[in-house]
């Protein structure tokens, strides 16, 4: 079995089949040891944990960096994906008639941060989807002398699209367009080069198929971004010479770091910097290879129970969400729940997110239960 020694850090492995890493993932011994070690210096050790808890933001920053073939000056902590896609949002001098493309497949948190600029008099354009897809026609179609900012999720939350960020990158490259990315259902399952897809922002919350805490995120910023983005809140920490307290000079730093402008969630940071570390080690093509290998057995054997799957014919927009409709699709979910596999159900759809430590007897014990479900009704 893949990851066989991997799985024993999560124990939820002893309870649940747990298919439900696009709402968050279980938190694996790693991040609760560094949690443990967190809360036990605050409560009885240092006290002030700040120097030390600087290094692993450090360390996590690079891992992260190293995730994203980026540098570690291109890469800020943020709260959230939403938190991060206001940070680009507001950090643009908007003109009246700017226009934003954005799609009608999105998660909210890629919408509302831009809707809430057409009050300055930006418009926001919307490709259609088709059946769950964004075809790169209909993105072309609606790209003028307007066009501002494309904002695009690395993979769609509903059915589990991947976008082709490269061949949109190049797009927005050759039409002077800023190109942003929600990665939060993506990052983690499948790799993504942020350099060779040539994006300029890249938004996305820790606590998804990065399985770390929730409430701590990151955004990637291209440095050919930074004097274009004007940083919309301003700290203590998103200065040069921060510890000069009364020297009061707005001189941000020259890095990402600008947009971090106070006190940071250490201790989610820490356990984050635990499960990126176990991700990498492992290898995000490792988990991409393991997610397509058990999610065509999950889309073979429940088709074979009288499912239909919503994701994509075109395997290459495959990512590590697998949805499908059928009959009576809230009393298969109640059924699965009572069995303790653990699934969501989105828009009317049954969506399937397993991980890399979830198994092969796994997958074919849902497909077991789908189709008693199915004889039974």
């Amino acid at each position: 079995m893949p990851f066989r020694e991997h799985r024993k850090l999560f124990p939820i492995t002893a309870k649940k089949i747990y298919l439900n890493h696009a709402s968050i993932s279980p938190l694996s011994s790693r991040v609760t040891d560094i949690l443990e070690w967190h809360i036990n210096e605050r409560m009885f050790g240092m006290i002030d944990v700040y120097p030390e808890s600087d290094k692993i933001r450090d360390k996590a920053r690079a891992l992260m960096a190293d995730l994203l073939n980026t540098s570690a000056e291109e890469i800020a902590f943020t709260s959230n994906t939403s938190d991060g896609l206001n940070l680009l949002a507001n950090g643009i001098d908007w003109r009246e008639g700017d226009e934003i493309i954005l799609t009608d497949y999105e998660f909210p948190a890629n919408i509302y941060p831009f809707l809430n600029q057409e009050r300055k008099g930006v418009k926001i354009v919307y490709v259609p989807n088709r059946d769950g897809e964004i075809h790169i026609e209909d993105i072309l179609e609606r790209i003028n002398s307007n066009t501002r900012l494309l904002s695009i999720s690395f993979v769609e939350f509903g059915n589990g699209f991947k976008n082709d960020l490269k061949t949109i990158g190049q797009i927005c490259k050759e039409h002077n367009i800023i190109f942003s990315v929600d990665g939060i259902q993506g990052l983690g399952a499948i790799p993504l080069d942020v350099k060779d897809c040539q994006i300029d922002f890249l938004s996305n919350g820790g606590h998804k198929w990065l399985m770390g805490p929730m409430g701590v995120g990151i955004i990637y910023i291209n440095k050919n971004l930074f004097n274009k983005l004007n940083p919309a809140y301003a700290g203590w920490l998103s200065v040069n010479n921060a510890w000069d307290f009364y020297d009061y000079k707005l001189d941000f730093l020259p890095d990402a770091g600008r947009f971090e402008y106070g006190t940071a969630n250490y201790m989610g940071i820490a356990g984050f910097s635990a499960s990126l570390g176990l991700l990498l080690e492992i290898g995000i093509e490792n988990i991409r290879d393991h997610l397509l290998n058990i999610g065509g057995l999950l889309v073979e054997g429940l088709t074979s129970a009288g499912m239909i799957f919503c994701g994509s014919a075109n395997k290459k927009h495959w990512s590590g969400i697998f949805s499908f409709s059928g009959d009576k699709i809230e009393e298969l979910h109640s059924s699965l729940v009572e069995k303790d596999i653990v699934c969501a159900l989105r828009a009317g759809k049954m969506r399937f997110a397993p991980h890399f430590y979830n198994t092969k007897e796994e997958i074919e014990e849902v497909i077991q239960q789908v189709k008693i479900f199915y004889q039974n009704a």
